[in-house]
C-alpha cells in the first residue's frame, strides 16, 4: 500500500478476534464487510445492530471450479488441489469444488489423488510439510463430521477421509481428502467444509425435453 502510494492512515491492517469484535460494534464505524463463516457473521451483524451501522457479509461460500472439454487437466487440476489445500483449506476465497465433464472424470479424480497424497502434513518444523494443522479443536470436529457426513451421504471416498495423519495424532491436523460423486443435494455441495478437502462431480446431463 506504501508503495502504491496511498496515504498513511487510509489503510489499516489489524489481526484478532478482539479487533472484530471492537470494530464490529464501535459507533464511529459506519461499515463492516466480512467474509467468512455464517457463525462469525451472525456474531458481527447483532453487535452491529447496536449501532445501526451497515454491514455486508459473504459467508459459508460453495463456489465451484467448473473444468471445460478443453481444460488442461494436468496443470489445472493440480493448481486446484493446491489452492484449495493451502492453509490447510482454512482459506475463504478457496475453491473447494470441482465440476468436471464425465468423459474426462475418471482422468481428474487419479490426479487430483496423487496430488492430495502427495500434500504432506507437518509440523511447522518440518521442512517438508506443505500444510500445518486446523485452527482448533472445534475445527478439527467440524471438518471431521462434514467428512464423514458426505461419505453418508453417498459420496466416494478416493483418498483421506476422517481421522488424523499417522504419527500427527496430537494436533489438530487433518487428512489431505479427495470426494467424488458429490451431487448438488449432498450437505458439502452445500457447506463450506473450512479444510483440506477436495470434491468432484460430473457436470450433469442434460434432461430430454419431455413430449
Amino acid at each position: 500500500m506504501h508503495e502504491a502510494g496511498v496515504p498513511p492512515g487510509v489503510f489499516n491492517m489489524v489481526v484478532g478476534h478482539e479487533c472484530g469484535e471492537v470494530l464490529s460494534s464501535h459507533p464511529e464505524v459506519d461499515l463492516v464487510s466480512f467474509t467468512g463463516s455464517a457463525r462469525a457473521g451472525r456474531q458481527i451483524s447483532a453487535a452491529a445492530a447496536q449501532s445501526l451501522k451497515q454491514v455486508r457479509t459473504e459467508l459459508g461460500g460453495k463456489s465451484a471450479a467448473i473444468l471445460l472439454d478443453d481444460a488442461d487437466l494436468q496443470t489445472v487440476v493440480p493448481q486446484f488441489v493446491a489452492q484449495l489445500m493451502n492453509n490447510s483449506g482454512q482459506s475463504c476465497n478457496a475453491l473447494s469444488r470441482m465440476i468436471v465433464p464425465g468423459s474426462k472424470y475418471n482422468e481428474v479424480i487419479d490426479i487430483a489423488k496423487r496430488v492430495a497424497e502427495n500434500t504432506v502434513v507437518g509440523r511447522s518444523d518440518d521442512p517438508k510439510a506443505a500444510i500445518g494443522p486446523l485452527v482448533s479443536q472445534v475445527q478439527w470436529d467440524q471438518v471431521q463430521s462434514f467428512m464423514q457426513k458426505g461419505m453418508d451421504e453417498g459420496a466416494r471416498l478416493i483418498t483421506g477421509g476422517p481421522g488424523k495423519p499417522a504419527g500427527l495424532e496430537g494436533g489438530f491436523f487433518a487428512k489431505p481428502t479427495i470426494l467424488a460423486d458429490v451431487s448438488n443435494q449432498m450437505t458439502i455441495a452445500r457447506e463450506e467444509i473450512f479444510g483440506p478437502c477436495c470434491q468432484s462431480s460430473p457436470i450433469p446431463r442434460r434432461l430430454k425435453p419431455s413430449t
